[in-house]
């Protein structure tokens, strides 16, 4: 009896053998999920990335066959939809085919945001310690929601960005490309000119100087961020001038070629504007798309003049969304800077012996032989935007110190001419030039000028005797008394020899 239950047995356990090796085989290893990033604008550092099972999935080794069914607590956000009975006969068919049936990485990452809102205790995560990769180990096969936390104690900018939610089916290992980016912004100085022209042809310096009346043009530059997962997103640029630039209110926006300036939201109050670029109109452009805001501003009579240790600076930062699930989660980039300085001439006026001269008049032009108008101020002449540009506007006079001071001008050659020397000095015969000359760190900051001071020396002295003097008119008297006497002689010495 034990025999034929034996031999009974082991026709069971042969019978079972052959059915396993007929059928199906479906894997049940445990998994990975690599996300991988390689823009270099965007670090993982830092970051906690974290998996959310929606479906358990069963597959065979030649992964030709899948079998999903809907994980805890997802079933209570499939219910919630009223999934229609012709998706198929329960809710893990009809939930499949719901899924199945989304297309384009807009729609899924919709569904993403969407469902992640149900989601319960992640089932796997990792805190990357690298910019580049993070690998979640330990994953039973299925389809996965793959969340970025952020980094909470980012300082760098670049480890401030949360990627787009992802999904991907882990049977049993995955890899996810990172989708996220910072947006950055530069500033630079497009050059100076006499009115607001606003010109983009930008020269790319983080530094220049101006005369007071003059117009700097700015212009900052960015990129479109990657949109992909946002239903909304904040992207708006504050710039603030110090008290002397005045903004021209003359914003340009630019998307690739397009100008998009109607689109924005822009606002002027006093010395910040801020350019809020929408949503919608972002967009309509593929990430990276370079973005240029151009604007002016005019060098006011508030300018800090150098050596001040205040330069005229203009600073613009970037406020922008870092959450795809509330885009009002937002974070700013650092500040980029630039600096426009204004110099100032220096006159000292002495006589030979190094004595102050005051007032010794001058003339003020620039290299193209433009007068310079200035307005008296505090004892300092200051150049003038609104005085008319002539003669008269142009006169400086050395003070009771022998001194000419004149604030607001650039770099560059600038010629005084005297028009009027101290009284018992002679006139100088040539102009007094002067070049203005400054030096930058690698910042943009000024460290020195030079060239925009000199000693002007007037000389005194008598008039020299010249030809026709008084000694030269009484020599000429007496030789004229000598031959009109010798004339007389002569006339009188014939008269009597005819009378004899």
């Amino acid at each position: 009896m034990k025999n034929i239950s034996k031999i009974i047995l082991a026709a069971l356990l042969a019978m079972l053998v052959i059915v396993s090796m007929s059928a199906p085989s479906f894997a049940e290893d445990t998994g990975t999920i690599t996300i991988t990033n390689s823009n270099e604008a965007v670090s993982m550092n830092g970051h906690t990335y974290k998996a959310y099972k929606i479906f358990d999935v069963t597959y065979n080794n030649e992964k030709t066959d899948y079998d999903y069914t809907v994980a805890e607590p997802f079933d209570t956000y499939f219910e919630s939809l009223n999934l229609p009975a012709s998706l198929g006969e329960d809710l893990d068919a009809r939930a499949y085919a719901y899924v199945a049936a989304i297309s384009g990485d807009e729609d899924l990452q919709a569904f993403a945001r969407d469902i992640y809102e149900s989601a319960g205790e992640a089932a796997g995560s990792v805190t990357s310690t690298s910019a580049t990769s993070a690998v979640i180990e330990g994953l039973a096969p299925g389809y996965y929601l793959v969340y970025d936390e952020g980094n909470p104690t980012a300082t760098d900018n670049a480890e401030k960005a949360i990627a787009n939610v992802a999904l991907t089916t882990a049977d049993p290992d995955a890899e996810i490309v990172l989708k996220a980016s910072v947006p950055t912004i530069e500033k630079k100085i497009t050059g100076v000119s006499d009115d607001a022209s606003n010109d983009s042809a930008a020269q790319g310096e983080d530094r220049v100087s101006a005369q007071l009346g003059q117009h700097v043009g700015f212009q900052i530059d960015s990129i479109v961020p990657d949109l992909t997962g946002y239903t909304n997103y904040i992207y708006k640029v504050t710039d603030t001038m110090t008290e002397g630039l005045t903004p021209d209110q003359n914003v340009k926006v630019t998307i690739g070629s397009d100008d998009v300036t109607s689109d924005c939201n822009i606002t002027y109050n006093g010395q910040v504007t801020t350019v809020a670029v929408p949503f919608d109109t972002l967009k309509e452009y593929d990430a990276d798309t370079p973005i240029a805001i151009t604007y002016s501003a005019k060098v006011n009579a508030d300018a800090e003049v150098y050596p001040s240790a205040t330069a005229n600076s203009n600073e613009a930062e970037l406020e922008y969304s870092t959450n795809i699930t509330d885009e009002t989660i937002k974070e700013t980039t650092p500040p980029s800077n630039v600096n426009v300085y204004v110099f100032t001439l220096d006159i000292t006026k002495v006589n030979a012996d190094n004595e102050v001269l005051p007032g010794a008049k001058f003339v003020l032009k620039d290299s193209a032989d433009n007068f310079i108008p200035v307005a008296l101020d505090g004892g300092r002449y200051v150049v003038s935007d609104t005085l008319e540009a002539n003669e008269e506007n142009a006169t400086v006079i050395s003070d009771s110190n022998g001194k000419i001071y004149i604030d607001g001008v650039s770099e560059g050659t600038y010629t005084l001419t005297e028009i009027e020397a101290p009284e018992n000095y002679n006139l100088l015969k040539e102009p007094v030039e002067l070049t203005v000359t400054a030096t930058y760190n690698e910042d943009g900051e000024c460290t020195g000028v030079s060239g925009n001071s000199a000693t002007v020396v007037n000389k005194a002295g008598g008039i020299l005797p010249s030809t026709g003097g008084i000694g030269t008119l009484i020599f000429t008297a007496s030789g004229a008394a000598v031959m009109l006497m010798a004339a007389v002689i002569l006339v009188s010495k014939k008269r009597k020899s005819e009378a004899k």
